[in-house]
């Protein structure tokens, strides 16, 4: 779990009514983030961002797309694997769903 500053949907950050920062679990944010980006968009790692809509463009097959989506979140530390589960159980949660 990563703990650090909350993004709203349109990626600004988030404040409290005293103006504090908002600090949360951001996994699926930073997820969100990658998926998002194109390589060279970031300066400090420009080979991450799988250029995802290139793909979806192009309709490469799904495979294609998660393979792509896998090797960048392996980039940052993250596993698709890892992430469908959690995905899942927030789901599941959500649905009122007991989780054991």
């Amino acid at each position: 779990m990563a703990i650090d500053i909350l993004l709203d949907g349109n990626d600004d950050v988030l404040f409290d009514d005293n103006g504090e920062l908002i600090l949360g679990e951001t996994t699926l944010q930073e997820v969100g983030i990658i998926a998002r980006l194109n390589k060279g968009d970031l300066k400090s790692d420009p080979l991450l961002g799988p250029n995802l809509i290139e793909l979806i463009n192009s309709n490469a097959p799904k495979s294609e797309i998660r393979q792509r989506l896998r090797l960048h979140l392996e980039r940052d530390g993250k596993s698709l694997d890892d992430l469908e589960d959690l995905i899942e159980l927030i789901t599941k949660n959500d649905q009122g769903d007991a989780i054991n």
